[in-house]
């Protein structure tokens, strides 16, 4: 395969692929490891999940389509069912090289290049919330809404990395400098809102925190923070009625330090809110009210400095072991550093199918969401490229009243 062959994939999964598929574990047959002395890998990667919100509705957000009450209200119906409502998405795209093996004594471990961007999102919130925001305050006239406790973060960042990585049973370490485009986070303990009756009285208490990097502009590759990571992969085998392939993952563990022009609005107070007084409606200087006035009225002045966060590090652990000479199972467990994520259980089977394809179904509960039903395979074409394609849902292609969706697609090219 040409060089230009070669970039020009690795171009198009930068800009189009944008899904997070459950990955089939590796096979030995189709996957040819340490096959090829070089291999360049390219995988794109984006999951969105709901355990109450149908997809018909951050949908509709997401094409600014005007949201009629029968929409909000269908979803209104299942956060009800919910003390604890989530919703989060995971966008990810990534350039690996692994070269020949050059390491003296270590024959199977090779050299390890990888470029990553990374969009994640994460939120839990309560009834009220959903409420208020969809449909206003209205129906809290002389009631108190409850707003929190409830959580947002939504992070942009790329990394660039180098590590080693042994070549048969896919164990690495890598570590990545990282470059903080946005960070965006709400942590609110606690927030109540009294409408007053005649709708002109808000009292509002709040517990929480708001930090938001420089505000001057979040642009694909701007730096508004840089830090540390570190990922890494252990495999091992042990021997039982038949044996089983462990494996320990990290990915992103690290942290970004955002640089002064950070926002920050830390609150533990209550707010009072009962009209604008106006003495005299001819006298314009007191009638028109800036954003400074506004900030003082609602107690919102924030404060600039740097602050540190950690990235949204993703943990997992996974068992597989063959069941027959095609069929193997696996069992899945992971967390990722998210509002809203719970540790997701994934038990997945998959089938060899020839010395060239490997297909694969799974059954997740947990993340951001609830059950998922997904489907993914890994193909190979001729002897140098590797392709893989899946979605963790199938039902969120179909049916707008699902939660969840992905697609994704990887490609690996040995030379």
């Amino acid at each position: 395969m040409s060089r230009a062959v070669v970039v020009s994939v690795a171009i198009f999964i930068n800009v189009a692929a944008i899904a997070q598929f459950p990955s089939l574990p590796p096979d030995s047959v189709v996957d040819q490891p340490g096959r090829w002395a070089n291999n360049i890998h390219v995988e794109g990667s984006f999951v969105h999940n709901a355990n109450s919100i149908y997809n018909e509705l951050p949908l509709a957000l997401y094409q600014a389509e005007f949201l009629d009450r029968d929409l909000r209200e269908r979803s209104m119906e299942a956060v009800e069912a919910n003390s604890r409502n989530t919703v989060g998405q995971v966008l990810a795209a990534r350039v690996s090289w692994m070269g020949r093996d050059c390491f003296l004594d270590r024959r199977h471990w090779r050299p390890l290049v990888s470029v990553a961007h990374h969009d994640q999102t994460g939120t839990y919130f309560t009834e009220d919330l959903y409420r208020v925001t969809f449909f206003g305050n209205a129906s809290f006239e002389g009631e108190r809404a409850d707003l929190g406790p409830s959580a947002f973060t939504q992070i942009r960042y790329q990394t660039v990395g180098a590590g080693i990585q042994e070549d048969r049973s896919g164990s690495y370490v890598r570590v990545d400098v990282v470059n903080g485009q946005s960070i965006t986070k709400a942590d609110v303990d606690w927030a109540g809102v009294f409408t007053g009756t005649d709708g002109r009285v808000l009292r509002a208490s709040i517990l929480g925190d708001f930090f938001q990097s420089d505000t001057a502009g979040s642009y694909f590759g701007r730096t508004n923070g840089v830090g540390l990571a570190i990922s890494g992969r252990w495999a091992s085998a042990i021997k039982w009625v038949r044996p089983i392939d462990l494996s320990f993952e990290v990915q992103d563990l690290g942290f970004a330090r955002w640089n002064g022009n950070a926002v920050r609005i830390e609150k533990d107070t209550v707010i009072a809110f009962e009209g604008f007084e106006v003495a005299n409606i001819f006298d314009l200087d007191d009638v028109l009210l800036g954003e400074e006035q506004l900030r003082d009225t609602f107690g919102l002045r924030y404060s600039t400095g740097g602050f540190t966060s950690l990235l949204p590090f993703r943990a997992s652990a996974s068992a597989s072991m063959d069941l027959s000479p095609r069929w193997r199972g696996t069992l899945s467990l992971d967390q990722r550093y998210l509002p809203g994520y719970v540790p997701q259980v994934v038990l997945s089977g998959s089938r060899r199918c020839g010395s060239h394809t490997l297909i694969g179904a799974s059954l997740s509960y947990g993340g951001f969401g609830g059950l998922c039903i997904g489907l993914a395979s890994r193909i190979r074409f001729g002897e140098r490229v590797l392709v893989s394609i899946g979605t963790p849902h199938v039902a969120g292609f179909f049916m707008g009243k699902a939660r969840g969706a992905g697609v994704g697609f990887g490609v690996s090219v040995g030379f």
